[in-house]
């Protein structure tokens, strides 16, 4: 037996005088199971994406166009809905091959004696979508995606080096995984003492030379002992909203985030010149505590926004904030939703719609607002410079490092550090002491894996 449910949703105006025909029909079955109807919309509607989740788990799905009904349909076996269950969920109208979105965002509660709880969620928001990627395909999407190709170590010192392996990066069971491997098992453990990492030679290309990013000799103790994966969007945004559907990894010294810059130089400059905007880090680290025993592995996530007149500590300013996972738990236990919504007035960081870092702009301007001395080199920006120009999604697997992430100062419980970051042998370091991380590495739980991607200009 289906019990039928209009829903009362409000909309997100995003073109002018844009108003759907009719809102959703919903209707769940006795099995809590979902089913979407959707009247079709004149203006070449070509795809439409049903976002939803209950408490904390998300669903991303795709719906069908029937023609004889002129209906967009969509059905889901993914929950098993109860009385008294929240559905949220956001409809993205996609027109013309996905250049302009309308959305239609509302929340329902199921119950049998009102037969539904309306909740309208207001968005007054002009949207269109730049990137939207399920990894439904065989393979990455190169006209969405290009790899980062450098042992350049990131600027921290990090100890992978990234490359376009299919072993670092690949699809299965439409989840896009970035996973960090052992160089030995590619080319032996001779390699590293003895080799000679010529990027140029090995995949055609090297993005980043810097820090001999793309040569390094084993006699050195130079060859990154991991190789992992680093990806850059080609789609950029200037304000905007960014989804990403995802399960971190978990292993001792594993580092992923998700994170935004400008691309190249930047509009006004080198790092941090021109800001950078984390929208997730983690520690893989299961047992990882710091000095006054705070938990700072994969049971926390962190979000941060970075800038500064130059990159050194007098003149680099960064804003964050901290979220543990629920008692008991991981954040690498299971998919989360980690979202990015960045306005001239705010960049707010959530995770599972929970805020992590929630910052405003300082009305003032950033450079007075920090107290630099000398010429503000944002004074031909806007109030939010250096955040308000086009910035590209950042998606990576660290491994490591010898700048301060993992600190020296730190208590990793009875398997230790196995580097000190003063060494300067640190990264050879840790992998001779590798007996002291191996064993928190296993199978594919060492990968980072996104069901889906999405990038929203505002």
């Amino acid at each position: 037996m289906l019990t039928l449910l209009y829903v009362l949703v409000s909309l997100v105006a995003v073109s002018m005088c844009f108003i759907p025909s009719t809102g959703p029909r919903i209707e769940k079955d006795q099995h809590g199971h979902i089913s979407f109807f959707i009247k079709d919309e004149p203006g070449g509607l070509v795809d439409m994406v049903i976002t939803m989740h209950v408490q904390k788990d998300f669903h991303v799905g795709k719906a069908i166009k029937n023609k004889e009904s002129n209906e967009w349909y969509y059905s889901t076996s993914h929950y098993n809905l109860k009385d008294d269950d929240v559905l949220h969920y956001q409809i993205s109208y996609i027109f013309n091959q996905g250049l302009a979105q309308r959305i239609y965002i509302g929340s329902i509660q199921f119950n049998t004696k009102t037969s539904m709880v309306p909740m309208p969620h207001p968005v007054d928001k002009r949207a269109a979508v730049v990137l939207y990627d399920d990894f439904s395909g065989n393979t990455l999407d190169f006209n969405k995606w290009y790899f980062e190709v450098s042992a350049s170590g990131g600027g921290n010192g990090e100890f992978q080096v990234y490359c376009p392996e299919t072993s670092n990066t690949f699809i299965k069971n439409g989840m896009l995984y970035l996973k960090p491997t052992f160089t030995a098992d590619r080319f032996g453990e001779n390699f590293l003492h003895q080799g000679t990492l010529d990027l140029k030679a090995l995949w055609n290309s090297c993005t980043n030379p810097s820090e001999n990013g793309c040569y390094r000799l084993g006699s050195q103790n130079k060859i990154p002992p991991i190789m992992s994966s680093k990806l850059f969007s080609k789609a950029t945004i200037t304000y905007g909203r960014v989804e990403i559907l995802a399960k971190i990894p978990k292993g001792d010294w594993i580092w992923p985030a998700f994170w935004l810059l400008p691309p190249g130089v930047g509009k006004y400059g080198y790092w941090p010149k021109s800001g950078e905007i984390d929208i997730m880090e983690s520690r893989g680290n299961l047992n990882l505590k710091d000095g006054g025993g705070n938990a700072q592995g994969v049971t926390q996530i962190t979000s941060t926004i970075h800038y500064g007149k130059n990159y050194f500590s007098d003149g680099h300013r960064s804003h964050g904030h901290w979220k543990l996972a629920p008692s008991g738990t991981t954040w690498a236990d299971d998919f989360h939703m980690y979202t990015l919504d960045w306005t001239r007035d705010h960049i707010r960081m959530e995770v599972d719609g929970q805020a992590v870092l929630s910052w405003n702009t300082p009305p003032e301007g950033y450079w007075k607002h920090e107290g630099f001395a000398g010429d503000n080199i944002w004074a031909k920006g806007g109030t939010d410079a250096p955040f308000d120009t086009n910035f590209g999604l950042i998606l990576n697997v660290a491994v490591g490092g010898s700048r301060g992430f993992f600190s020296d100062g730190w208590n990793n419980g009875a398997d230790g550090k196995p580097w000190k970051d003063s060494s300067p042998t640190a990264m050879m370091d840790f992998w001779t002491n590798r007996h002291q991380w191996q064993h928190t590495w296993n199978g594919d739980d060492v990968a980072l894996k996104i069901k889906s991607v999405k990038m929203t200009q505002y």
